[in-house]
């Protein structure tokens, strides 16, 4: 941990910090400046009647950063940044989803997303010396969160179960299946049933 600390002290900005994988403060005014965007963006589109179907397409393209083709994200859900979510064509997002999306969040096509399902990119040092650190004098609060952003990515053709959460720095490969409730720690290779917590293979999708 002590090597990847070091990123805390660049020049960079904490926000380049966080979308290139360094260690950053999280306490810091301009990621705040983008979540309080996304927080309003979230609220209009989860307050949208649900038959308002071009205002939910509009309301989603906004929110997130890019959407590929068709997708229908059920009301209500909830990001951090929203510009770092990227859905495929044909992708389906049921209701209460959470996207922690402080580094990218990545779709292929035909992803299906159960309910209650969580996108975890965001993650702390264990040593909690190095996790809160305080700062009296600073600019926003008197303390500063280590944060560190590790990619996910789902590949095409998966299914993930309700209430799955996906932790920081995990590919699940093409025609994967997540089974409910299960939390995925480490990237599966494709075409797999994953199941538990945290998740582990249980057989193959073509047996």
């Amino acid at each position: 941990m002590e090597q990847a600390m070091t990123g805390l002290f660049t020049e960079q900005s904490n926000y380049s910090k966080m979308i290139s994988g360094l260690p950053y403060h999280a306490v810091d005014a301009e990621p705040f400046d983008l979540q309080g965007v996304a927080a309003r963006k979230v609220a209009a589109y989860n307050a949208l009647s649900p038959d308002d179907h071009a205002g939910r397409e509009d309301g989603l393209r906004s929110l997130f950063g890019t959407v590929a083709g068709w997708a229908l994200v059920k009301a209500p859900v909830y990001v951090d940044f929203g510009i770092h979510i990227h859905l495929g064509d044909t992708c389906f997002v049921n209701t209460g989803a959470v996207f922690l999306d402080s580094a990218a969040i990545t779709f292929g096509e035909r992803v299906f997303v159960g309910p209650g399902a969580q996108f975890i990119t965001a993650t702390h040092p264990v040593n909690p010396e190095e996790r809160c650190v305080m700062t009296p004098d600073g600019p926003i609060l008197g303390f500063d969160l280590t944060n560190i952003a590790k990619p996910i990515t789902i590949g095409d053709d998966c299914w993930i179960g309700a209430s799955a959460v996906i932790m920081p720095g995990v590919t699940i490969g093409a025609g994967t299946t997540i089974g409910a409730g299960a939390l995925v720690t480490k990237s599966l290779p494709e075409r797999v049933i994953a199941v538990g917590s945290p998740a582990r293979i249980v057989r193959s999708v073509d047996e």
